[in-house]
């Protein structure tokens, strides 16, 4: 058989097994593809092989028969060896299809059962995608679970609601004696402790022996008082003889100051007055001389007067009466001002104040600018009469005496004279008035000087009189309440140094509540200690319901009689007063309660089911507060009875936030 028969045959043969089953091809096909990865496949091989020996035949074709012989026989052995090949792959992939056959089910074809299994892959990628999904959500989740806040909650329920009234105060006995002494020294030993009874005039404290501070500070203060008042002495401007009745100790006459005064005070204003009136005489004789030299004839007259007369031009009149207006109207301002410093001072002090012994400094300033406000009112006043009767004269112009301004001239000479000597008797009665003024004041500071330094004086024989000795000894029987101060501490003046409840007094206490709470209670009703265990025999009562001082309208004070063995004064007391219980539909924890500027309000916990549990998200709601007491509230407001409320909170929360619940293991 020749070299391509037999392969043809080969071929046939497998090709013949492709026509009974498809896939066995590509399954050969495959199983070559995949040898070919370490060889080159038999056929290929084979073929490749002829075609070289074709060649070489053609190009040796009248070679030697010797050679082209032993050829044949080479290639008939390699055909044997690939149709060995081929059968035993033929075998080998029909068991396998035989294998693979026997996995599909009955009237299933290989295509259906291959695209069975894709779909089947399919399914179980996009399980395994949905499982990994779930995973992750789950442990999201989980992740977002843990760090939400956590919360208490507590259902709304009936319940009854006792208000109770606390309060903290401090005992005091009814009666009690404060230990003092009047200066600072300095504490060498303490005799007594709190607690302890004494008896009258026991020793409670010794002291050191020293002066105190006060008396000695007391000493200073009494020789700068005499060094100033030494010195006052001998520097006043006053007469020797007054000096000398001061230092004496004689007392001052103020009568005869005060008659010295106003006989000053009259001369001056005498004076001041005939000064006043001689000057209104030459300013009016000056006036009138002016109003003189305005005079002009018929032809110079701006007006062009008709009559032919000699008369002053209106437009002067007018000038002038203008002049005469503004002067009126500054001398009514400063009337005015003189008016309201007199009216202060007589509204302060009376119209008949005078200069006293024990007048002040800033009296006197007053009393002097008193005075000098009514001289010069008057003189303002003059000078305003003085304007006034020129205005009226300027609107008579045509009933001047004369026409002629020297005629003035005589006159103003005579009253000037006259002004030279009322001008020197006002200087007079002015200087007289200051020395009067400046005796008084000077013999009134010295006075003072000499009052200061007495006083001082009195003060240090005072101390040294009531200087307390050695000891301080308890001046009632009682029981020590309260010692203020240590060995080596030093006292203050007039400051406790040690209470004493004296005997059979009870002890008393109080603390402010607010109006709406103290209307809930009454006199007589009696109390208890919060820790009541810790008394035997504790009694405490309201005696009395007060305002407190702090508040008078938001708050009450509550005053309490209380007895006990194991109670003394200084101790601190908390107590309680109960109220009837009541029922309440709606009753919640107090730590339920919230507030913002919107008012009081709770936190709802709202449940909503999802795939993967519930979710707990927060619900404002808001209320109105009942009555609450220790523990619970009573409240009124859009919330259904057993709704769960939020209690407490591991972080900050408002209304939609999602919370996690608290885990009861922990």
């Amino acid at each position: 058989m020749s070299k391509d028969k037999k392969f043809d045959k080969n071929r046939s043969d497998v090709i013949g097994n492709e026509s009974d089953n498809e896939e066995i091809t590509g399954i050969i096909s495959d199983g070559l593809k995949t040898d070919n990865d370490n060889s080159i496949s038999e056929k290929e091989k084979y073929e490749r092989d002829i075609d070289n020996e074709q060649d070489t035949t053609s190009e040796d074709e009248y070679s030697d028969n010797g050679s082209d012989e032993r050829s044949d026989e080479e290639d008939d052995e390699d055909v044997d060896d690939l149709e060995k090949a081929f059968e035993e792959e033929t075998r080998r992939m029909n068991a396998k299809k035989l294998k693979r056959d026997a996995r599909i089910p009955k009237g299933m074809t290989p295509q259906e059962y291959k695209a069975q299994k894709r779909k089947d892959a399919i399914k179980n990628i996009a399980i395994a995608f949905l499982a990994i999904l779930l995973v992750l959500t789950l442990f999201s989740n989980t992740i977002m679970n843990v760090t939400l806040p956590q919360v208490a909650t507590s259902y709304v329920a009936s319940s009854e609601i006792a208000p109770s009234i606390r309060g903290t105060g401090t005992l005091t006995a009814g009666s009690t004696y404060d230990v003092v002494i009047t200066q600072t020294r300095k504490i060498a030993t303490v005799e007594v402790k709190v607690g302890q009874t004494v008896k009258k005039d026991q020793v409670l404290f010794t002291l050191e022996d020293a002066e105190s501070e006060e008396l000695e500070a007391a000493k200073t203060a009494a020789e700068d008082a005499k060094d100033a008042y030494d010195l006052a002495l001998f520097s006043a401007d006053i007469p020797a003889d007054d000096i000398l009745a001061i230092k004496n100790g004689s007392a001052l006459s103020f009568d005869s100051f005060l008659k010295e005064l106003a006989e000053a005070n009259e001369n001056y204003s005498a004076a001041l007055q005939t000064d006043t009136d001689v000057q209104a005489q030459i300013d009016e004789y000056e006036y009138y001389k002016k109003i003189a030299s305005l005079y002009v004839t018929a032809d110079e007259d701006r007006d062009k007067a008709t009559s032919g007369t000699t008369t002053m031009s209106d437009a002067d009149i007018v000038y002038q009466q203008k002049l005469l207006e503004e002067q009126i109207t500054n001398l009514t301002e400063e009337i005015e001002k003189y008016d309201e410093i007199i009216n202060k001072f007589e509204a302060s002090y009376g119209t008949d104040a005078q200069v006293y012994e024990d007048s002040s400094e800033d009296f006197i300033t007053e009393y002097n600018s008193y005075r000098e406000a009514i001289d010069n009112k008057y003189v303002a006043e003059s000078k305003k009469g003085v304007a006034e009767r020129e205005k009226a004269k300027l609107a008579d112009f045509g009933n001047l005496e004369t026409r002629n301004a020297s005629y003035y001239d005589g006159l103003i000479e005579s009253a000037k004279e006259n002004k030279n000597q009322t001008a020197a008797a006002l200087t007079k009665a002015e200087t007289a008035r200051k020395e009067v003024l400046a005796k008084i004041t000077a013999e009134i500071a010295l006075v003072q000087k000499r009052t200061d330094y007495e006083q001082a004086k009195a003060k240090v024989d005072k101390l040294e009189e009531t200087a307390i000795g050695a000891t301080v000894n308890a001046p009632v029987a009682g029981t020590i309440t309260n010692v203020a101060y240590k060995a080596g501490e030093n006292t203050k003046a007039n400051e406790t140094m040690a209470t004493i409840q004296l005997e059979g007094q009870v002890l008393t206490m109080s603390f402010s509540v607010t109006t709406e709470q103290a209307k809930k209670v009454k006199v007589g009703q009696a109390a208890s200690a919060q820790n009541a265990w810790a008394y035997s025999d504790l009694s405490a009562v309201l005696t009395s319901i007060t305002n407190d001082s702090s508040d008078p309208n938001g708050h009450k004070v509550l005053n309490f009689e209380v007895s006990g063995t194991d109670l003394s004064a200084g101790q601190s007391l908390s107590l309680v007063l109960g109220e009837n219980a009541v029922t309440y539909d709606l009753v919640v924890p107090n730590s339920a309660i919230r507030e913002d500027n919107n008012g009081k309000f709770v936190l709802i916990l709202d449940s909503r089911s999802t795939p993967f549990g519930n979710r707990y998200i927060a619900r404002r709601a808001d209320v109105t507060v009942v009555a609450s007491d220790d523990a619970n509230t009573a409240i009124t407001g859009n919330i259904d009875p057993y709704s769960y409320v939020i209690t407490t909170s591991t972080a900050p929360i408002s209304s939609g936030d999602q919370v996690r619940l608290q885990d009861t293991n922990s």
